[in-house]
């Protein structure tokens, strides 16, 4: 007998109001915004994220959605590791460009 394929949940922009968002690194996993918090994908049910709202979170119940928006922007808006490393090994290579240039 085959095994039953496991349900993969989609992420829903309606996570937003617990203060969820798609992970970066697994975008079928949901993160807290506010704890940055990476879950399973079992975990992506609306019940699950309200409780661990509820539960880790509840100093926010009051706040509205457009907060958890601005909340998205900022945390998305904010480097990467792998951006910063980036941008300084570009700097890097235009410094021994300019020397290379001097010396020649």
């Amino acid at each position: 007998m085959s095994e039953a394929k496991k349900k993969k949940r989609q992420y829903s922009a309606e996570y937003i109001k617990y203060g969820f968002i798609q992970s970066r690194t697994n975008p079928s996993s949901p993160m807290c915004l506010i704890c940055q918090k990476t879950f399973s994908n079992e975990a992506m049910k609306p019940s699950r994220l309200l409780d661990h709202f509820n539960k880790m979170h509840s100093d926010m119940k009051d706040k509205d959605v457009t907060y958890f928006q601005n909340m998205e922007k900022k945390y998305v808006a904010q480097p990467t590791l792998s951006t910063l490393f980036s941008a300084a090994s570009k700097q890097d290579n235009d410094g021994l460009r300019a020397s290379y240039n001097i010396s020649v």
